[in-house]
């Protein structure tokens, strides 16, 4: 068990070996002394190795002449004799403690600062706002309280929705989502057309201002004149110039290809695994161990842990314990049914993304065939949606 075994290492053990011709008879001498024997291996005819407590190895000198037997030290283990050494090397575990002391101090700083997610607000500005209310390379990480840091930059700037910061070791790491960039609007005095956001075939036109160009069953194109804001009437000597806006709803088609192999192989484990352990202080990565992978054919598993000195206090150091498992590939024949409903699920997801969330979905088409492993499927939805959109007339 754990517990003996960290309770033995505390109180200090020892590994003997006897050697005799009566090493059973030895045993039940220590059984009737009660001293404790554990790890017992017999090596030969003539030799036991075996584990014992300092208190009772100082008890067996009696029972190994009544017993006829010889007994050798062979190891010692356990905290007792680690501090007796160490207390002998003061300079060593004075030069042990200022090295912690010192990564722990050197760790306590940023050393970098990174952004993630900004596409329309410059990084330039978001870095010196950040440096403002002191998140830059030199700060102490135990005195910036992210969160405030957080609010401060989604009130500073109003086009982020969203700000997350996470500070690992020596590096923090700012992500950021920006909002939505809404439809530019025009002013009610600005003349305009309505013209088309994508191609598709005309359903209704619902001009509110303007005259309408197009009308059911039109074919259209990204960009074609909806409804006009120049209006001619012939009681007028000129042209009027309108805002022009309305609804203009058309029929239009989202399509996507997709395959996928009717074959797929799968890693199956044999039970062999083989694990590494590295220990990471900022971008310095040291071996626990071997670095070469036994298997040629594995998939491996990653897990990371930071020591803690009490509580929510944790060391700047990171324990990366990687585990391999030896596989072997066997090809295994996927149901030509369960390939279809998968693509299908799939295609459906991705184009679901690119539909609005007003438009009506009315009908959707699928083909699928076969090139000899690989299923190929089309899929295709048609949706009623409002294309239109205003464009400002220039004179």
């Amino acid at each position: 068990m754990l517990i003996l075994r960290l309770w033995n290492y505390m109180r200090g053990y020892v590994i003997i070996r006897i050697e005799g011709l009566y090493l059973e008879k030895f045993i039940n001498h220590c059984i009737e002394k009660g001293i404790y024997l554990w790890d017992i291996k017999r090596l030969n005819y003539t030799t036991l190795e075996a584990s014992i407590g300092i208190k009772g190895f100082k008890s067996l000198r009696r029972v190994s002449k009544k017993a006829g037997c010889k007994v050798y030290l062979s190891e010692k283990n356990g905290y007792p004799f680690w501090a007796h050494k160490v207390k002998k090397r003061k300079m060593l575990l004075l030069g042990a403690l200022f090295s912690l002391v010192l990564i722990i101090t050197a760790t306590s700083f940023i050393y970098n600062v990174e952004l993630v997610g900004n596409y329309r607000v410059e990084e330039e500005k978001i870095i010196t706002y950040l440096e403002e209310v002191g998140l830059k390379p030199g700060s102490n990480r135990y005195f910036i309280d992210l969160r405030k840091v957080e609010n401060l930059l989604m009130m500073e700037f109003h086009e982020l929705a969203w700000v997350g910061i996470e500070i690992k070791g020596m590096y923090a790491k700012i992500e950021i989502v920006e909002k939505a960039e809404t439809p530019e609007k025009l002013e009610k005095d600005i003349p305009c057309d309505v013209v088309a956001t994508k191609s598709g075939v005309i359903e209704s036109v619902i001009a509110r201002n303007g005259d309408a160009i197009v009308k059911k069953g039109d074919i259209v194109t990204e960009g074609d004149l909806l409804i006009t804001g120049i209006v001619s009437r012939e009681h007028l000597e000129n042209p009027m110039y309108v805002h022009a806006y309305g609804e203009v709803y058309a029929k239009t088609y989202y399509e996507i290809n997709k395959s996928m192999s009717l074959v797929e192989i799968k890693k199956h484990k044999t039970g062999e695994q083989y694990i590494r352990r590295t220990m990471k202080l900022g971008q310095l990565q040291l071996a626990l161990g071997g670095n070469e992978v036994p298997f040629s054919n594995y998939v491996v598993e990653k897990s990371n842990k930071t020591p803690a000195l009490w509580r929510n206090i944790k060391l700047p150091v990171e324990i990366i314990v990687e585990t391999y498992d030896e596989v072997v590939d066997v090809e295994e024949v996927i149901d030509i049914q369960e390939a279809k409903e998968k693509i299908h699920q799939e295609a459906v997801l991705e184009l679901m993304d690119q539909i609005p969330i007003e438009g009506e979905i009315t009908n959707t088409k699928v083909d699928f065939n076969q090139e000899g492993k690989v299923l190929n499927g089309k899929i295709i939805i048609e949706v009623i949606e409002d294309i239109a959109k205003q464009k400002q007339i220039y004179n």
